[in-house]
């Protein structure tokens, strides 16, 4: 596994224990003192965490930081595949309200 692959599926392992906490990204940023930018880029495997903040994220899922990443490595590659985009909210583009 390389250091891109493994980035990745620590970013759907941290995702999936907010998710089960039934914490929006923001909600979760602002519980563990995170700017919710960074935070969300973290989730979104485009910024690499530093180790003080990845165990402040394991301290604020409630998880030991060695079992994220034990997850992360064992994590299967439908694991590491993007999530369906939720539905779209609002009207379609392109038409006008009268």
């Amino acid at each position: 596994m390389t250091p891109e692959e493994l980035e990745v599926r620590l970013a759907r392992a941290i995702r999936r224990h907010r998710e089960l906490l039934k914490f929006s990204q923001e909600g979760f940023s602002d519980a563990i003192g995170m700017n919710r930018t960074y935070y969300g880029k973290i989730e979104r495997h485009q910024q690499n965490p530093a180790i003080k903040n990845l165990q402040k994220i394991a301290n604020g899922l409630g998880v030991p930081l060695s079992q994220l990443l034990s997850e992360a490595e064992v994590m299967d590659e439908q694991g590491v595949r993007e999530p369906p985009m939720p539905p779209r909210r609002g009207r379609p583009p392109g038409r006008r309200s009268y």
